[in-house]
């Protein structure tokens, strides 16, 4: 078995993690007036949820963006690839410069992504599982047993970027008013990681001398990754997840996990007997489990971080239609991606001819055996336990999370959960994991076998929207319908000083008569 790593391009480290041995952040400077004027706007907007829903629409070109303009176009920024989008009905050069999305922006919209917004209400009873919790840190938006195991990453003109606020917490509800609103920029300037200090090649096309073009990112993806843009993609350790559920399926659910090709238990024979292991469960099943598990918390990412733009007046270009090993790395004969471990597995035992990603060493390492964090099936499964019972966290009896943070329980309801039996992974539960995953690396050359280990398949690229495209094409009474209010004003109200590509008459750039 062999481990092929890339490493990232770029350097510095500047982020505070939730892992132990993280980077400390820095103090991040106090926000200036009009970046607090900026804040108070984006938090004390009447603008509607209801009203947001009504509006929001996936707005896929921006200023300095072209489409079907038949015309060749080196893409300087990334990979310096000569391509060409043919000419079509909706040829349209951007007149207008890009315009990056300023700080205070991107800080909102990373925030309204997967920010820190209190204490989580663990709300779950000792004998329904508790223990299965990850974490109690809050975020905007919910995961599996509140795992944290996605992580924003941010492409934009100064590079990539990781975004993975602290999980520690000042009170339940961390926003509560004025006074709050520049922690969304402290958490922003304290969290991130800069990773590369240009934007990666993320191909376009990988073979333009074929019939086809052949494009593993995409028909699509020509205005992908452009200057001005910012592109956000959650970035899931799916891994972390399949661990974390085999222990609770173990431990409360009675499933164990069964090879499909002999319909037998996947190492775990032992365990299997009344109130303790009964009903088998197939690894492919067990594996698409884990795997949709990630798609729903990146799924509710990509949401909050539309209705963020939305409010704004920003354009988010909603995409998944890329190959996601690709970008990440899987490939670097083809394109570099953003520099992630990939385990060079045997075709023969590979049962999905699946890539298997190990993650960005020291950035985002996923839990996967084998690998150099978890070279083999104890050192994953017993970290995962850990997790919730190490020094810190919620469950320890050493500067335990909660009582630092001030909730969500009572000190004298913590003692109680603390003191209960079934708030800890039983000790069979653990040894039959390892068991299992032992049985699955021995099988399959890795666990998980028949996933990757880390997704990324489900992503926004947010930017400034260019309102001559719509004016030029789309329908509306007086102004095209996509350009909302929020959009039209969104330079006078967030850029003031700037040209206002709005308030131009909005020449259409299209053919003047049909083709």
């Amino acid at each position: 078995m062999r481990f092929r790593r890339q490493g990232a391009e770029g350097e510095g480290v500047e982020s505070e993690g939730s892992e132990p041995g993280a980077p400390r952040a820095t103090d991040a400077p106090a926000p200036t007036p009009e970046e607090l004027e900026l804040l108070t706007r984006a938090f004390e907007s009447d603008r509607s949820l209801f009203r947001l829903l009504s509006t929001v629409r996936t707005r896929r070109m921006g200023l300095g963006y072209r489409s079907e303009t038949g015309e060749e176009e080196v893409f300087a920024w990334s990979n310096r690839r000569a391509v060409t989008q043919a000419e079509g009905p909706l040829h349209h050069v951007s007149s207008a410069e890009p315009v990056p999305l300023s700080e205070v922006e991107e800080a909102l919209v990373c925030w309204a992504a997967a920010g820190p917004n209190g204490i989580a209400l663990a709300d779950v009873p000792v004998h329904g599982g508790l223990a299965g919790q990850l974490s109690w840190a809050g975020r905007t938006v919910p995961s599996s047993s509140n795992d944290l195991a996605v992580d924003l990453f941010i492409v934009n003109d100064d590079g990539v970027w990781v975004y993975r606020p602290t999980t520690e917490r000042t009170a339940p509800v961390e926003i509560n008013g004025p006074d709050d609103y520049a922690k969304v920029l402290a958490w922003y300037r304290q969290g991130r990681t800069h990773l590369s200090e240009r934007r990666p090649d993320v191909a376009w096309p990988s073979n333009p001398e074929g019939t086809h073009g052949v494009n593993p990112m995409g028909p699509g993806q020509y205005n992908l990754n452009r200057p001005g843009s910012t592109w956000l993609l959650p970035v899931g350790d799916v891994g972390l997840e399949w661990f974390n559920q085999l222990l609770l399926s173990y431990e409360w659910s009675g499933f164990f996990l069964m090879d499909p090709d002999t319909d037998k238990p996947a190492g775990c024979e032992e365990w299997i007997r009344p109130g303790f292991l009964e009903v088998g469960f197939p690894i492919p099943a067990f594996d698409e489990l884990a795997l949709m598990l990630h798609a729903g918390q990146a799924g509710c990412i990509v949401q909050n971080i539309r209705l963020a733009c939305e409010a704004l007046g920003l354009g988010a270009w909603t995409t998944g239609s890329y190959a996601d090993d690709m970008v990440l790395g899987a490939y670097p004969d083809i394109v570099k991606g953003l520099g992630f471990d990939f385990l060079e597995r045997d075709p023969a035992t590979n049962p999905s001819r699946t890539a298997t990603c190990l993650g960005l060493p020291g950035v985002k390492d996923a839990v996967v055996v084998p690998s150099p964090r978890f070279p083999d099936a104890a050192s994953a499964v017993r970290h995962v336990k850990e997790l919730r019972y190490r020094r810190g966290a919620q469950l320890s009896r050493q500067d335990n999370w909660s009582l630092r943070s001030g909730g969500p329980y009572r000190p004298d309801v913590l003692e109680e959960i603390l003191q209960h039996p079934r708030t800890y992974v039983a000790e069979w539960a653990e040894e039959a994991a390892i068991a299992t995953v032992e049985y699955i690396v021995a099988k399959h050359g890795c666990c998980p076998a028949y996933i990757n280990p880390v997704r990324a398949k489900l992503s926004v690229q947010a930017h400034h929207v260019d309102p001559s495209f719509y004016r030029s094409f789309d329908v509306g009474d007086g102004e095209p319908y996509a350009l909302t209010p929020a959009i039209l004003d969104h330079f006078g109200t967030w850029h003031p000083g700037l040209p206002d590509p709005a308030a131009a008459a909005g020449t259409p750039t299209g053919p003047e008569e049909p083709r």
